[in-house]
Parts: structure tokens; C-alpha cells; sequence
């Protein structure tokens, strides 16, 4: 008689027993759809590895072959020879050196008549002055940079920055 007396709330099923079973298997499977959902429904994880940018360094690079001249500058009374030979220096971005150097031998045979051409028109008083030399150097490194190196200041190649003197000679 005991256990036909019931309480309010609880229902009792065939045998007696309580209904405990299906809200269990209820939150079983909304665990496994909620789960399931949550797996199909929300994008995939993105790992965003960051590459380190690479970073060009520019370097001094001397031109290995020589630029020799033997001229006879100009003088007042009498002739005067001079033999003049030099390197010069070039700033390029460690990337684009195969690029300068192809550059440099298109341009060679110009570059050479042009600074033969530069250094015929001084005297001999300016090749023996020490400012007329630097003038003479600045004034080489400006048209190698822009026989060899033509265009833009930001769109070249390489740039030539030095005149390394290996000969100075004048009589």
C-alpha cells in the first residue's frame, strides 16, 4: 500500500519504479548535438605563424677590375703626360649584386670614354693641386653613377659612392 500512495510530482511508471531514465537520455543527447554543433558550426583554428620579414642589408662593393688612363693634360708651355688608374665603389642591396655587376658590364666601354673624356679637359696645375684631385674624383663618381647606373635616384640598381686612386702619376 506503501507504494501505491503517490506523491504529487513524481510519476510512476509500469513497474513502480520512478522516471528517471529519459531526462538523462535527454541531456545526453543535447550534450552530444550541442557538441556537434559547436564542431561544425564555429570555424576551424587559424595559427598565424609570423614569418620574419626579410631584411636587405646594403654593402660597399669594389669593382675588381681597374680603369687606366694615360692622357696628356693640358699645359701652357711645353707637354706633360699623366697616368692615372683607379677603382671605384658602389653601394648596392646585397640581393640586387648580380644585377649591378650586369650593369656594369653593359656599361663598361662607355663609362671608360666618358671619364677618359672628363679627365682630358684638366690642366695640368688642377691634377697637381690636392682640391683639384677631390674635384676630379667627385666629379668621376657622379658620371660612373650615371653611365653604369642610369635613372632615378630610388629606382637604380647600385650607386657608386667612392674613387679608390691606385696610380697617380704626372710629369
Amino acid at each position: 500500500m506503501a507504494e501505491d500512495k503517490q506523491k504529487d510530482g513524481e510519476p510512476k511508471a509500469e513497474g513502480g519504479k520512478k522516471k528517471v531514465l529519459p531526462p538523462l537520455i535527454l541531456i545526453a543527447v543535447g550534450a552530444m548535438l550541442g557538441g556537434g554543433g559547436v564542431v561544425v558550426g564555429l570555424p576551424p583554428k587559424k595559427i598565424e605563424v609570423k614569418v620574419p620579414e626579410v631584411v636587405h642589408k646594403l654593402v660597399d662593393v669594389q669593382h675588381p677590375d681597374e680603369l687606366a688612363f694615360t692622357l696628356n693634360p693640358r699645359v701652357e708651355n711645353g707637354k706633360s703626360y699623366a697616368s692615372l688608374s683607379f677603382y671605384f665603389v658602389y653601394r648596392v642591396r646585397d640581393d640586387h649584386e648580380p644585377a649591378a655587376f650586369e650593369a656594369i658590364k653593359t656599361g663598361w666601354d662607355r663609362a671608360k670614354s666618358n671619364c677618359l673624356l672628363l679627365m682630358r679637359n684638366r690642366t695640368l696645375r688642377e691634377l697637381n693641386s690636392e682640391n683639384g684631385s677631390r674635384i676630379l674624383a667627385q666629379e668621376l663618381v657622379e658620371e660612373l653613377d650615371h653611365t653604369l647606373f642610369p635613372g632615378k635616384r630610388d629606382d637604380k640598381v647600385a650607386q657608386v659612392t667612392e674613387i679608390l686612386w691606385s696610380k697617380w702619376l704626372l710629369q
